[in-house]
């Protein structure tokens, strides 16, 4: 089997050269008479120097492509940049910011070259603050395992092994990237998860926040809905509408709180207008943003290589 290695990049100047050298230490362990590898990084639109880093790594050995957006569109259309590029039938994903540990690609292989669709990490012991960024994976992971058939501990984990032809190129805005597994759990592929070394960040900073949590909770309403169509607008109107959601529960928290202990009389109060008004504005957001994404689907025809700005070879 044949392999196309697939790295993003945005503004991770100092973990380069470390995690290409870590790579090649790897697929030189790993290349025979059966399998080649080539190795794409694509630098999603970075303000350092990310991608003058990335083009000292021409001197690999291993056939290695370079990619530039023209901004920062996102992660996942990053990698998705790479799919499109990439030659071989079977694909890896790493992060860019050095937390992934490539020695975990070896086992994955093995275990992927034994049957799988999809081999998975799961980042079980992981390193990162509690708070900002265990606490708010924890809760996105139940959410999709409430909402999908995917039973992965760690959608999150950049870490993965899987066949080029699993990917829906349909899917390649936002963070659905984050929803891969959850995807193709629908159609039944075969997917397993293991248990892989994460490691501390040493450099640059984290782009994760608890708004990604609101973020996951979009994509599973417009997956559910409208099974993996084009790149919505779905997030700028979907937030909005989550906001009403969220304000109209705490409104009628706080309405049943008068009544049962204050012994407010709500009919002197705009509580239960406020209530019902923020609830239908929360169905409006969202009625918007997808009835947008359905016109956007019609018009669309983007083609992710029309994001290029520069591209290198070695």
């Amino acid at each position: 089997m044949n392999y196309s290695i697939i790295i993003p990049f945005f503004n991770e100047e100092n973990n380069v050269i470390k995690l290409n050298d870590e790579i090649n230490s790897i697929v030189k362990k790993l290349i025979n008479n059966n399998r080649e590898f080539e190795i794409i990084y694509i630098d999603d639109g970075s303000k350092d120097n990310t991608f003058k880093k990335l083009k000292e790594t021409l001197k690999n050995n291993v056939k290695t492509i370079l990619v530039r957006h023209k901004i920062n569109y996102s992660q996942s259309s990053a990698i998705f940049t790479g799919v499109s590029i990439s030659k071989y039938k079977n694909l890896i994903f790493l992060d860019g910011d050095g937390q992934n540990d490539p020695s975990n690609i070896s086992e994955m292989i093995n275990i992927y070259e034994s049957g799988y669709d999809m081999v998975s990490g799961w980042r079980k012991n992981r390193k990162d603050n509690f708070f900002s960024r265990n606490l708010p994976s924890k809760l996105a992971n139940l959410i999709v395992r409430m909402f999908t058939k995917s039973k992965l501990h760690d959608h999150g984990c950049a870490i993965k092994v899987l066949k080029k032809d699993i990917i829906d190129y349909r899917i390649s805005w936002g963070d659905f990237h984050r929803l891969l597994a959850a995807r193709i759990s629908f159609d039944n592929w075969k997917i397993k998860e293991i248990e892989v070394n994460h490691r501390p960040r040493v450099s640059g900073q984290s782009k994760y926040s608890m708004n990604r949590v609101f973020r996951i909770l979009i994509d599973l309403i417009y997956m559910n809905i409208f099974k993996f169509s084009e790149r919505p607008s779905i997030y700028f109107f979907g937030k909005f509408g989550l906001w009403s959601f969220f304000s109209s529960t705490v409104v009628f928290l706080y309405m049943i709180y008068n009544k049962l202990f204050l012994k407010v009389d709500l009919d002197q109060t705009p509580l239960p207008i406020l209530t019902v008004f923020l609830l239908f504005m929360g169905f409006l957001f969202l009625f918007i943003g997808l009835l947008s994404q359905l016109i956007l689907n019609i018009k669309s025809d983007d083609n992710l290589l029309n994001y290029i700005k520069e591209k290198e070879e070695n």
